[in-house]
């Protein structure tokens, strides 16, 4: 098992409140292409808000920024889960479940001129949480939802809300962050895998005998290879899988909760994408599903085993913690969690706060200096999408990675060059775009701008 190098040193935690203290957002979820945000209150109403561009807070501060529904599933043990986001192209939507005459059913959300156009999916009575796909690229968007009947995984398109897909005899299924893949489990062995949904007849891969929790699957900007991850070990083990070139999957990294009992089960975990690179959101929790009220902790992680890092990121208050969720801007990376606060033995208060990961370098390690001037030359800049980068640190392709990102933040392209000079061809609508240049211990950051 790698081992993770505690790079704490050079680190200061910042942990601080992202909304009004008194507001009370529960499991809220971000829409970074927008700057905007879904939650539900306490009287279990649906709002959306925006995230201030300078201090990445709540806007406004309660987060009450247009109502859109009402009516949804209050939170519970067994099948609750809040909103989320449902994207594809020219379409920006919000799945939900509520509760209507005792019975539950999907919310279906849809962003208009002026405001939300909210709906009752009443078709799909007894579902039990939402989960959906979330790429504007999308051609179309799909949710997946679990009923009561606890036979499989059933899938919509937003393009015939009346006809749900079904696959029998799978739980816990996630969409894959960058693709219309259901990564999910065996109902009853738990053993992980992934259903393809794109063709007539979806089938499913299983990828490992483990029996597991929380699978997600991505794509790897370093690598460019599919990556499945999972908690197994009941709960006390994260494990990375890479596909290779044959088509089957290996352990790629794997590692245990960073603290002590009792925080030694891993829960929440997330991965996410940033400066070219794969990293994990978790909690270090007293009980396998983080759900004890007892005080928990955040961390994040590299995926990649050769460049080792584990960082707490929220502060040493023991404070009861739930819901990270990796929010990423242009420039920076947050964790952003609830703090749970019992005002009354009865009721909680759900207080937003967001952690710095420290991560505004394009490598997870500390940069000894920067790329002198001069040693860097993108050719012609400004150019129409064509252009060449020559530079001395390109000569060595293990220790340097090109990305290409636009200004929110999105990895647009991984270049890994092989010698000192480099020709790149991107198709790019006009506009400022973001080029990193990261070697061994030097690093190189420059406006790229297209035009036509």
């Amino acid at each position: 098992m790698p081992v993770f190098l505690n790079a704490q040193n050079s680190f200061v935690v910042r942990d601080i409140l992202a909304a009004d203290a008194m507001a009370s957002l529960i499991d809220p979820e971000y829409n970074m292409d927008l700057k905007i945000v879904c939650w539900q209150s306490d009287d279990k109403d649906l709002w959306v808000c925006s995230l201030d561009p300078v201090t990445r807070c709540f806007v406004p501060s309660d987060g009450k920024g247009t109502l859109v529904d009402h009516d949804l599933t209050p939170p519970t043990f067994g099948g609750w889960n809040g909103p989320e986001w449902m994207l594809s192209k020219g379409c920006t939507q919000i799945v939900y479940n509520q509760k209507k005459g005792g019975i539950r059913y999907p919310g279906l959300a849809t962003q208009i001129i002026g405001g939300w156009n909210s709906s009752t999916l009443m078709q799909f009575p007894g579902t039990l949480y939402a989960m959906a796909t979330r790429n504007y690229s999308d051609s179309i968007g799909m949710f997946l939802f679990e009923s009561e009947t606890n036979d499989g995984i059933r899938w919509v398109k937003n393009t015939d809300l009346n006809k749900s897909n079904f696959y029998p005899d799978i739980t816990l299924g996630f969409f894959a962050d960058d693709n219309q893949q259901i990564c999910c489990a065996m109902d009853h062995s738990r053993q992980p895998g992934f259903v393809e949904v794109q063709g007539m007849f979806p089938y499913f891969t299983q990828i490992s005998d483990d029996t597991i929790g929380a699978p997600f699957m991505w794509n790897d900007p370093e690598t460019n290879s599919r990556m499945f991850m999972y908690r197994t070990n009941g709960s006390k083990t994260l494990k990375i899988l890479q596909e290779n070139s044959d088509g089957n999957w290996y352990l790629y990294n794997s590692f245990n909760s960073p603290v002590p009992d009792p925080f030694n089960f891993i829960t929440s975990p997330e991965p996410f994408k940033f400066g070219g690179r794969s990293y994990v959101s978790f909690m270090a929790a007293q009980s396998s599903m983080g759900l004890s009220e007892m005080p928990a902790q955040i961390w994040i992680a590299s995926v990649n085993p050769a460049y080792p890092l584990m960082r707490r990121v929220s502060d040493s208050s023991e404070a009861v913690r739930i819901d990270p969720e990796p929010v990423i801007f242009g420039d920076s990376a947050f964790i952003y969690y609830t703090e749970k606060i019992y005002t009354r033995w009865w009721q909680v208060l759900h207080r937003v706060r967001k952690c710095d990961t420290g991560l505004e370098n394009f490598f997870t390690r500390t940069f000894n200096e920067e790329v002198p001037d001069g040693s860097v030359s993108i050719m012609p800049n400004p150019s129409t999408g064509s252009f060449t980068i020559s530079s001395p640190l390109l000569n060595d392709p293990e220790k340097v990675l090109i990305t290409v990102l636009d200004n929110s933040g999105r990895l647009l392209r991984t270049i890994h060059p092989g010698m000192n000079s480099i020709k790149v061809e991107m198709n790019l609508p006009p506009g400022s775009y973001i080029l990193n240049l990261a070697g061994h211990s030097q690093r190189f950051s420059s406006k790229l701008f297209i035009i036509k």
